[in-house]
Order: C-alpha cells, then structure tokens, then sequence
C-alpha cells in the first residue's frame, strides 16, 4: 500500500437475515474509490461472518439453549443442514420438499430473534464495564486487522443499533480510530442517538451517505462541511443540514467485490439494487421512510439501469431485488421495456402502489423482463381507511390490478394492516373479505398492526385522523414507541386482538411454505425455478366468520396444516 493511501473499512453489523449482500456499504466503496483515490475501501459484513462463526461453534461442543431450541440436538443438525441447503448444496430439498424449507426457515428465525436479544444484552453488559465477550473481541481483531484509518458503520435495521454502538465505542476506545455511523436506521434522528450514546462515534450521519462520508475522510477535522453530520464541536452537539444529490447518475454502481456473494444463505445470489431514492407519492399518511431521502424523488436514467444490470449478468449474477420504496407503472414500462429489448435474462421482485395504470399490457411486459412477483401497497379493503390514509388507490383498481398481474403469472404479495386510526371491525372486515375472495391471485400476506411512528403525517396532524390523545410508551433514540387514542373505531387493544384471530387464515395463503414470506430473496428463486407450489385450488384456509357473527374467527379455529 502506497504510505499516502489511507483505509476506511464499511461495517454492517449483526443480526439480521443474511440472504443477501448490504447494499448501502457497497454504495459507498464505489463512490469513495471514484471520488477519493487515496483512500482503499474494504466492506466487512459482520452480520454473515458472525452467522457463521455461531452456526460452526454448534459443531464444536457449543449448544443451543433448550428454552428456546426444545428440539435439542435435532435442531441443531437441521440447522447445519439449513447452511447447506441454503447455500445451494441441495436445490432438490430447497425447492422440491416444502416442508423441510418450513423447518429450516422456522429455525433461522427462531435462531436471529435469540442471538438479537443475546448479542443485545452482552452490548449492554459491555458498555456497562463488563469483561469484553470473546465474539466482540473477535469482531474487533477482523476489523483492526485491516489497519483502518476510519472505520463507518452501516446500519439498517434497528436490530444491529446495540453492536454497532458498542463496536464503535470499542474501536474508538481499543483502537483509536475514528468511528462514522450512519444507515437508513437514522432516518432524520441522529442528533437523538448522538445524546445518548456520545462515546458510539465521533461522527453520525442522517440521509444519504455519499457527501457527507467524502466530505468527511477528505477533511476529518472539520466536520462543519460535512451535509447531515452530527458531531460534538467543545462539547456541544452540533447537526449540520442534510443535503441531497440531485444527479444519481453521477454515483457508480455498488462495490460487491469485497464480499462473498455464493456465501450467502440463498441458493444463487440475490443482489439488492436502488433505482430510485424517496418515494414519488410521499403522503401516505403512516410513512416516515421517505423523510431519510431528503422528502424528494430522484431516479437513475433507464440507460443507466440498464447498463449496471448489463454490467452483473456479465459477472454471473442475474437476480436482483428492486428495493426502491415505490417504481411507478409508467417507470416499471420504461424499465421492462429495456431490458426485454437487450435481452437480459434476469429475475427480479420490486414494490409497487396497485393503481389502474398498472394495465395488463404493462404488467405482461413486466413478466416478460424477468418480474416474478411484487409487492403490492394494499393496506386495506376499506375505501374510506384507503382515503383517510391518502394511499391514492381504489379498490376495485386493486382487485383488477391482482387479478391482471395473476394473468401475467406475476406473484401477488400484499401488505395489509390494522388498526389505523378510527378504523372499525367491519372495515377490517372488509380486508379480510378483500383477501378472501382473491385467495387465487395472493402468493403472501405480508401484515401488521398499525404503529404510530415519530414525524408521521398522522403524528404531525392527529386531530385529521380521529387520534385524540398521544403518549410515548418507550423512550429511545429512535423516537421511542408511541401509543395512542382514536375518537372512534377499534381500540388498540381491540385491533390488536382481531388481528391475532386473524393470523391462521393470513398465514395460510402460501402456496409454497408458510415462511417464504419471510425471505423474499427466497421467493424470488422459487418463483423463478418453479418450485414445488400448490395450485391455488389445492391451499386450505380456515373458515372466516364476519363482524355480523360477532367475531371475526376465533383462536380455536386453526386451519389444517398444508400438505
């Protein structure tokens, strides 16, 4: 290494799913390299690594705690045959024996939930002056191995806040380096988290990352140049204003090379991209994700897609998931339209609004460009709780679009919720009755009980949504939990109840495994690969009662298992 070459090693810390590669770190060692030659970029996944390092102890004598893992030594021999399957060694079992993906899928999560709270509590034992773990000791020489200059911190999902704070404050400690975090995790919140846990980093940025990083390596000492940095400047926290780019075209594609992507837990790589940043509608009225994208909407030019989806199936990687918060059906025909004339033979999922323009023309044309299946906004079967959210659809445009997109032998997933604001039994009835009669058109039901989020326009405006009186029930550094009454409708605890009595019928829309819904990189190469999948016909759902009985459907009312 050249002595003017400095090093900044890109973190994404456990616990999460590892099905596919961090985008967000990848993003940045393109960038970084372009702009900023003298610095080397080397994107450590820690959340992959520490997956393995647990998974392999349990070959060394190590064992599963029985609180949580009943099964015993039977669990962990699935879950040494889960890191094969998964990992493409047997695609017979993966995608011809359901039921054994239900076991394998069931364990992992089971094992991410546990080793989350586990790796959580030894953060706090850490930062309360224990003895260091040996993981984070480990974690600690990987990095420091890499003689960083500077080390950033990627964090996307809330899950990863606890280790990477307690690396940041180590590495800060142990190895005197200067720390950076930043992630979609922030959204606009990183003062609150800077006030709280001041000894995680010296620098911590909301937004987009690709300025304020620069800004910062070219110039560490003065941090005031940097857009969206928080830091402390004589003791006082100071949080510079956030910045946007204007022109993505100008940012390279993301930087995999440091990674390795057949070590991922999915049989072929599944490679996250962002065509798009923010969203295009920007009101829906229970959303705070677009605020973390500068409240605007900037799209790479199709040529450009085109070209860095040219430039991976050149490299042998060939399915991609969309993870923009919304493509646009006249964006998706541009986009389809494109690759099907370079004749890329991709495969791909994205998220999308069900609005009318979404034609059957266009939806063929999807399909035919490699789109195995989209999830759908749908929220509600309810016009007036579709309206009240300013979700912008109609309901009978929703069931047209299902229906259409079936035709076009596109996979159908849905995100539905309850409990919204002043929302009633019978119009979560009406959901249900929704979802009931498309049984045949719906892959996945992907559910929630409404949550009342910090910034959100029904935060911002309550009295517009029937929401009479808020209280936060959780403090924290990302706005903490918030609790609340409506006027009218369902109480929280009514709306939580009538979504649990719901959960065997939602749950039992799968064609393939109940928990396929949880790895969407996994349904994309099952769709794809044509994996063993029931007919619609041959599903079985629980009976469902409506409001006018007096329950929706009862606890008792379990559905038969599938076949």
């Amino acid at each position: 290494m050249p002595a003017s070459e400095k090093t900044l090693v890109m973190i994404f810390p456990p616990l999460t799913v590892p099905t596919s590669p961090p985008l967000g770190a990848c993003l940045l060692k393109a960038y970084i390299e372009k702009e900023l030659p003298q610095w080397r970029v080397k994107v450590l996944d820690l959340n992959l690594w520490t997956f393995d390092v647990l998974l392999k102890s349990l070959h060394q004598g190590r064992f599963l705690n029985p609180e949580y893992f009943p099964e015993g030594a039977l669990a962990e021999i699935a879950l040494a045959n889960m890191m094969e399957v998964f990992r493409g060694r047997n695609d017979s079992e993966f995608y011809g024996a359901p039921e054994h993906y239900e076991v394998y899928a069931d364990l992992l999560l089971r094992f991410v939930e546990v080793y989350s709270q586990t790796l959580a509590a030894l953060c706090r034992a850490c930062d309360q002056g224990a003895a260091m773990h040996p993981l984070f000791r480990m974690m600690l020489d990987r990095i420091l191995a890499e003689k960083p200059d500077c080390v950033g911190i990627s964090l996307s999902f809330s899950q990863q806040v606890a280790v990477g704070s307690t690396l940041g404050r180590l590495l800060r400690k142990d190895g005197a380096v200067k720390v950076i975090l930043g992630g979609s995790v922030f959204g606009d919140s990183a003062a609150d988290f800077m006030e709280q846990n001041p000894q995680a980093a010296d620098f911590v940025v909301s937004g987009e990352g690709e300025e304020p990083l620069k800004r910062l390596l070219a110039d560490l000492a003065s941090p005031e140049n940097a857009p969206g940095t928080c830091y402390y400047r004589d003791g006082v926290l100071r949080e510079n204003e956030p910045a946007v780019a204007l022109d993505l075209d100008r940012f390279p594609p993301p930087d995999f090379g440091d990674l390795d992507l057949p070590g991922y837990y999915s049989p072929e790589p599944v490679v996250p991209l962002l065509l798009s940043r923010g969203c295009y509608w920007r009101r829906c009225a229970f959303c705070v994700h677009y605020r973390s994208a500068g409240h605007g909407f900037r799209a790479h030019g199709v040529e450009y897609v085109l070209r860095m989806l040219q430039g991976f199936a050149s490299q042998g990687i060939r399915n991609f998931a969309f993870i923009d918060e919304m493509i646009s059906p006249r964006r998706f025909e541009l986009l389809a339209g494109a690759i099907k004339d370079a004749g890329l033979d991709i495969a791909y999922y994205a998220l999308a609004k069900p609005v009318r323009q979404f034609t059957p023309e266009v939806l063929a044309l999807m399909a035919e460009s490699g789109c195995k299946y989209i999830l759908w906004g749908v929220e509600s079967g309810s016009q007036r709780v579709l309206d009240l959210m300013d979700k912008g659809t109609r309901v009978e445009d929703v069931s047209s679009v299902l229906r259409a997109a079936h035709a076009a032998v596109i996979a159908n997933h849905v995100y539905v919720m309850c409990g919204f604001p002043t929302e009633t039994l019978e119009e979560f009835a009406a959901t249900i009755g929704f979802l009931d009669r498309h049984k045949a058109q719906i892959y996945a039901v992907h559910r929630g009980n409404f949550a009342l989020e910090r910034k959100s326009p029904v935060f911002d405006q309550p009295e517009k949504f029937g929401v009479t009186r808020v209280w936060q029930a959780r403090n924290d550094a990302f706005g903490g939990r918030w609790e609340f009454e409506c006027s009218s409708g369902m109480t929280a605890g009514e709306a939580k109840q009538a979504f649990e009595n719901m959960l065997p019928f939602l749950r039992a829309f799968s064609p393939f495994t109940v928990r396929l819904a949880n790895f969407r990189d996994h349904a994309l190469l099952v769709y794809r690969k044509g994996g063993q999948c029931l007919r619609p016909e041959e599903r079985r759902f629980p009976r469902v009662n409506y409001p006018q009985t007096g329950r929706l459907l009862s606890a008792a009312d379990e559905p038969r298992e599938l076949p």
